[in-house]
């Protein structure tokens, strides 16, 4: 079993979703978009293969809440010799209180600490990353070590809040600090702006972590741990009670701490989905109420680039809206650098294009052009079609390198239900509605949500890294706002 040894984010920023490099962190300087395909449309299409459908074979799972408050998962595959186990913490829950200096810091400091103790575990690892509203840790190892690797993680989740420990883990990450390019923080605004939240919750620049004292770095921790917030999934061979001591050893070791008011939401899906704002901004890029731009600072990308970032949130409760939004985007990205994260009721959209020097506008202009031009034509259905084998065909590929993790897959697909009980089926009900897609209601959709100039409003942008030249220019055509 092969797997990394250390965490999957950036040290210094926690954003909406880590997952695109580009909207959530790190410098990806190549364009993200794929090669347009062309296909003569004969209205031939084959009928609907359900073994295309992805969904592992997985059982019922018993569900149960530990004596701290954390809701536990538990999924048993007989006869597999792997062990999963994974820890969803959300960072929503506190958006007011919880910043992305703190976060750092308290993530860096489990990193330590349990990477110190799975060291004398054989064949363990882990790994640490961030989907929508929320981080999540997992660790990996034999099905023989089970009870080891849970006690790893309850002492970690019992003591990684130590104060030397958190001031440690804080240093560790102002050292390796480096400052955002024009792409992230472009994607760290965006998200600010449209989960109105604070700058300071998406992006750790020097000067927060440098303000953490020892109160804030407690309180980050304690926010974040909280366990009647969180979610355990585990993936074994065995089941909750042939495991009852690590389940008692998690339940009894990881305690709330004093900071952690309230009881939490009872179901996986109220605990970490995101709450969409109470009223979406009613603008477009340009058309009948002009969205403010909003500027920040920033620095331009290695090629020397600014970036303006545009977007906006879409409705996703149902599982046709999900994949109509998938769909979309898969498309949209054979002419764009578009990027979409799926979120429970609400998902995130967003299209990156540089900014020339010469004519600012140039790029802005030829993103909306192209996405009006999608949105009132009816892609072939053998495009459709293809856009959802290989959005389905990447997914499979991903669950299949990463060690069939049911834990991972799990956590997708509690972003894919609207109550705990439709978790378990979410991810074939929704390839099975991606395949069976129409056109007409591709071109619908994306004429509704995916048109800046017209459609629905709710449309915001960011940019980053502009000369005091470029702004100039820009401020010509629209009113710049300082985010």
């Amino acid at each position: 079993m092969t797997r990394p040894t250390g965490p999957t984010i950036r040290p210094w920023l926690v954003a909406l979703a880590l997952a695109p490099a580009w909207l959530g962190g790190g410098c990806n300087c190549k364009d993200q978009t794929l090669a347009p395909i062309v296909f003569d449309d004969d209205g031939q299409t084959g009928p609907i293969d359900p073994s295309r459908v992805l969904a592992p074979p997985w059982q019922a799972p018993s569900v149960m809440q530990l004596d701290n408050g954390a809701l536990v998962h538990w999924l048993v595959e007989p006869g597999d010799p792997a062990f999963h186990l994974r820890v969803l913490m959300p960072t929503s829950v506190h958006a007011d209180k919880l910043g992305a200096a703190g976060t750092s810091a308290a993530l860096h400091a489990l990193e330590l600490r349990l990477s110190a103790r799975l060291r004398r575990i054989e064949d363990a690892q882990y790994d640490l990353h961030s989907r929508a509203g929320r981080v999540e840790f997992a660790v990996h190892g034999r099905d023989r070590d089970a009870l080891a690797l849970i006690s790893a993680v309850a002492d970690t989740l019992a003591d990684a809040g130590d104060p030397k420990l958190l001031a440690l883990a804080q240093g560790k990450v102002l050292a390796k600090h480096r400052e955002a390019d024009a792409s992230a923080l472009a994607a760290a605004g965006l998200i600010s702006v449209l989960l109105d939240h604070r700058l300071s919750h998406e992006y750790a620049s020097k000067p927060d972590l440098v303000e953490l004292n020892r109160a804030r770095l407690e309180r980050s921790w304690t926010l974040l741990s909280d366990p009647r917030h969180c979610v355990v999934v585990v993936h074994s061979s065995r089941t909750a009670e042939e495991l009852g001591e690590g389940v008692e050893l998690l339940g009894s070791r990881w305690k709330a701490g004093v900071l952690g008011l309230g009881s939490g939401k009872p179901t996986a899906t109220q605990r970490l989905h995101v709450d969409s704002p109470k009223k979406p901004a009613e603008t477009w890029i340009f058309g009948e109420t002009p969205a403010p731009l909003h500027v920040l600072s920033g620095t331009p990308d290695r090629r020397n680039r600014a970036v303006i970032m545009f977007g906006r949130l879409l409705p996703t409760e149902s599982v046709e809206a999900r994949t109509l939004a998938r769909i979309s985007q898969r498309l949209l990205q054979e002419e764009l650098d578009v990027r979409l994260i799926v979120a429970g009721p609400i998902s995130v959209l967003a299209v990156r294009v540089y900014v020339p020097a010469g004519e600012p506008w140039a790029e802005v202009d030829a993103a909306i052009e192209r996405m009006q031009a999608m949105a009132t034509t009816a892609q072939p259905l053998p495009r459709v079609r293809q856009a959802a084998d290989l959005w389905l065909g990447a997914r499979m590929v991903d669950a299949s390198v990463s060690g069939e993790d049911w834990t991972a897959l799990w956590s997708e697909s509690i972003d894919l239900a609207q109550e705990d009980r439709e978790i378990f089926a979410a991810l074939a009900r929704e390839a099975q509605t991606m395949l069976e897609l129409d056109p007409e209601q591709v071109k619908a959709f994306q004429a509704k949500w995916l048109d800046p100039r017209g459609g629905e409003p709710g449309w915001v942008w960011v940019a980053s890294g502009l000369t005091a030249d470029v702004q100039a220019k820009l401020a010509l055509r629209v009113e710049l706002l300082e985010l």
